[in-house]
């Protein structure tokens, strides 16, 4: 549990007609997880607060899905801030987070946190499915970096 930070005006605009409806943009925040392929994704509530996303319920998670459901609900235009109170099922290490900065490419980004450019595919397969293609990324926007 813990309250991370993201980029408030990077990520997908699901919102453009909602504004000031917070309560619509919780609802449609849980929509947007269903349909991202996150296992598990469809257990949890989310509530937002003046760009802060509450995230709660999730029974049965583990950590690598409540992280994926963490940045998936972070990287949206106007979320400033996720708090995840998902309880993860098991007692793996909490990955490290990473905010995308112009010209970076998940090589550099493996080359800057792993010292090897050729684990990027670890990175990858860790942000699946919020990324379809390993150069499908931008400015601001948060990935998970697991341990390795």
């Amino acid at each position: 549990m813990g309250l991370f930070d993201f980029v408030k005006d990077a990520g997908a605009k699901l919102w453009d007609s909602l504004k000031g409806n917070e309560d619509d943009r919780g609802s449609k925040l849980e929509e947007h997880l269903k349909n991202s392929g996150i296992p598990g994704a469809e257990k949890v509530n989310v509530t937002v607060e003046n760009g802060k996303a509450v995230i709660s319920g999730g029974d049965g998670l583990t950590q690598a899905l409540k992280e994926k459901i963490q940045v998936a609900v972070g990287n949206v235009a106007g979320i400033s801030s996720v708090e995840n109170n998902i309880q993860a099922t098991d007692a793996a290490q909490e990955a490290t987070y990473y905010t995308v900065k112009s010209g970076d490419t998940l090589s550099a980004i493996s080359k800057h946190v792993y010292g090897d450019a050729n684990k990027y595919n670890t990175i990858f397969e860790a942000n699946k499915p919020m990324l379809s293609h390993p150069d499908k990324i931008y400015p601001g926007q948060v990935l998970i970096i697991p341990k390795l």
